[in-house]
């Protein structure tokens, strides 16, 4: 991580020269055949408590034993995390309309995600969580880096990592609207540009949406059973998508986060957890039958595995209370107890039955991920301050499997103190998936991988890092030229801006062939935003890339050069800008407002 951070300083600092440039032209030289070897290391982080619930620090290498499908591991790293402060890099000051991706905080211990979840909460209970979350941010320690995400129809960054808890108090309590329309639940005019977005991005035809309250012909055949089992398959097809949808989300999430160093703890507000999220081998698939989620969920699994993320569960309906449980069974039945109270009892039981199996799904989440569950408390804040002081003091255990054999099964981790007691908190398992491979043949059914991270409010990536100059390009071109980007019907006046990027070439996967070319291919987008999140223009390519054996020293010098250009009509603007790889799957994204000057057209 050192050796790379000083490798990008220094590429940031140095001025633009003459770097070749990716070229839209076909391979026609196979590469010659290459020896590789790979050393694979598995992290496990490891949080220790003891009978009291208070961290045990001081532990050693020793200490510990590693067992993977049983057989026991030689542990090749080992470090204790105290919840060292983050270490902050000053970047040089940029010239006139340039700006990176680079991450300006290298080194930490831990960083908090809190992921507030309108998509699988009720509102009652997303304002509780909301007050909860006023209340703990008012009295967070310092230097504790907080990042805030929504997941309502789709993932949204409300506001990154950062340790100023007067922005967090912005992003959580917007003043224009309560918790529903700011932090807990996407406002109407998102909610407008999201579909927008989708129509535009996608260009998808969506087929005409039945009438209201009307059951589709197939059910037809007797009313009665047909509305019974129209309301049972449409529940089963909206968890579906609720299981879809948070697969997504965390997909997403785990990108983002693979980028910043250090333990992620991702602590998740919800109504309900969807069973089914993560994989465990002993359990049966919730959705046989009907949806398949099996390559969505290792998908995930292998994201937040190599991200280091730790899920913490929090349920938002608080303390409940057992008093709507007390009804007598034996008393069901006799004529003293009305039918009211009878439909009271097996309303109130349907409910317990529903908050004990999401209370089992958030602990099975905890549990593979390290992580630990809170449920049925009226102290949100005080978890929170205890995910916070746990997730940042733990161990960090590395070892390279005696399984070398990549078979994409699923490897069980059991970790044990060799002459302590204590409650030990790590993730389970992983797949054992070759990256390349895995991520390869879970985006061939993708329509495209980067766009769903080329959302307004989406964060920056930082897999892959790159610096870009944005500005107006010089000569406008004339009125009646064909326009940069696909929206054809897009009204004047507008601007073309020239984007020129600066690519780090060692974050890209380049293959050399025999005649010492480094190959590779990746996808270039820009999508422009106005102020209210609704896309304007989109511009997208694939580029081959081919950089001669004499030229790579420059590249890796000044970065690949990416020249693209994009039409923007007058007003407030967002640029997003985003790199993917198409060989290691890694993402780069930056977003940057532009101020529209008054620039004439050439004549």
């Amino acid at each position: 991580m050192f050796l790379r951070c000083t490798v990008l300083f220094l590429f940031l600092c140095s001025p633009p020269i003459g770097w070749p440039r990716a070229q839209n032209v076909p391979d026609k030289q196979a590469p010659a055949p290459t020896l590789k070897t790979k050393v694979r290391l598995v992290t496990v982080d490891v949080v220790v408590t003891n009978n009291k619930g208070e961290l045990v620090p001081g532990l050693k290498k020793e200490d510990f034993e590693i067992f993977e499908d049983g057989k026991p591991q030689s542990v090749s790293v080992f470090e204790e995390h105290k919840g060292v402060p983050p270490t902050q890099i000053k970047l040089p000051p940029m010239p006139p309309n340039v700006y990176t991706n680079f991450p300006v905080t290298q080194t930490a211990d831990s960083v908090n995600i809190i992921l507030l979840d309108a998509l699988n909460t009720p509102s009652a209970d997303q304002s509780y969580v909301h007050s909860q979350m006023l209340k703990y941010l008012r009295t967070i320690p310092p230097n504790t880096r907080v990042a805030v995400f929504t997941l309502a129809s789709r993932l949204r960054m409300l506001q990154g990592i950062t340790t100023d808890t007067s922005q967090l108090l912005a992003a959580i309590n917007n003043d224009k609207a309560g918790p529903q329309e700011s932090a807990l639940r996407p406002s109407t005019a998102e909610t407008d540009a999201n579909q927008s977005r989708v129509d535009f991005l996608t260009s998808e035809s969506m087929a005409p949406a039945p009438a209201p309250n009307s059951i589709p012909a197939q059910y037809s055949a007797d009313p009665i059973s047909a509305t019974k089992q129209f309301l049972s398959d449409t529940t089963v097809a909206l968890a579906q998508d609720r299981v879809g949808m948070t697969l997504e989300a965390l997909q997403q999430l785990g990108r983002y986060l693979s980028g910043i160093p250090g333990r992620k703890n991702v602590i998740w507000f919800s109504g309900s957890f969807p069973a089914g999220i993560v994989p465990d081998p002993d359990l049966p698939n919730p959705f046989s039958g009907a949806v398949n989620f099996e390559q969505e969920i290792r998908k995930t699994t292998d994201m937040l595995t190599t991200s280091q993320v730790a899920i913490y569960p929090v349920a938002a309906e608080g303390l409940i209370s057992d008093s709507a449980f007390q009804v007598d069974n034996r008393q069901i039945g006799q004529k003293r107890i009305s039918r009211a109270s009878q439909d009271t009892f097996q309303q109130s039981r349907t409910t317990a039955l529903d908050l004990e199996s999401g209370h089992s799904s958030m602990e099975q989440i905890a549990k593979d991920t390290g992580g630990q569950a809170f449920f049925n408390t009226n102290g949100i804040s005080d978890a929170l301050t205890r995910v916070v002081n746990n997730g940042s003091h733990f161990y960090s255990l590395a070892y390279s499997p005696t399984n070398t054999n990549m078979d994409g099964k699923y490897r069980r981790i059991q970790v044990k103190l060799s002459s302590r007691k204590d409650t030990l908190a790590y993730r389970r398992g992983y797949f054992a998936d070759d990256a390349n491979t895995a991520q390869a043949s879970s985006e061939k059914q993708d329509t495209n991988p980067l766009l769903p991270l080329m959302g307004r409010n989406m964060p920056d990536y930082s897999q892959i890092l790159y610096k870009i100059l944005v500005q107006p390009s010089k000569p406008q071109p004339p009125p009646d030229a064909p326009r940069a980007g696909s929206n054809l019907e897009m009204k004047g006046p507008l601007t073309r801006y020239a984007v020129d990027f600066a690519v780090t070439a060692g974050d890209l996967r380049l293959d050399q062939s025999s005649d010492a070319v480094r190959q590779g291919e990746i996808e270039v987008m820009l999508v422009a935003y106005d102020s209210d999140g609704k896309p304007l223009n989109l511009v997208s390519g694939r580029s081959e890339i081919r950089i001669p054996g004499n030229r790579y020293s420059d590249v890796l010098h000044g970065g690949l050069q990416i020249h693209k250009e994009i039409d923007i009509p007058q007003g407030q603007v967002f640029l997003r800008t985003g790199i993917y790889d198409l060989k290691s799957h890694n993402t780069g994204t930056l977003g940057v407002p532009l101020a529209q000057p008054a620039i004439s057209a050439a004549k």
